[in-house]
């Protein structure tokens, strides 16, 4: 059994090798594909994964408070909650 990686702002993470982003032309939805599953994601969460890209999470929270207006605090716990849940579920990897 492996441990739990428990998320911080300094942690840089990234979808892992056998999962991939997409978007469903058909049904005009965009996925997550990973090995035997298909997760439907909002716009929030397409915006989150889309911006892991090397960057530490500290980063990520403070280009989306600027971008929004918003308290970082509240961006914070909320990228920090999504970005944890889908670590949890084998969707992502700490580097």
């Amino acid at each position: 059994m492996t441990e739990r990686v428990i998320l911080g702002e300094a942690s840089i993470a990234r979808l892992k090798r056998a999962s991939r982003l997409r978007y469903d032309k058909a049904r005009e939805i965009h996925t997550l594909l990973a090995p035997e599953r298909v997760v439907v994601l909002n716009e929030t969460s397409v915006m989150i994964l889309e911006a892991l890209d090397g960057r530490a999470l500290g980063a990520i929270i403070d280009d989306f408070a600027a971008r929004f207006a918003a308290p970082r605090e509240t961006i914070a716990q909320d990228v920090t909650a999504m970005l944890q849940d889908f670590t949890d579920k084998g969707y992502l990897e700490v580097v």
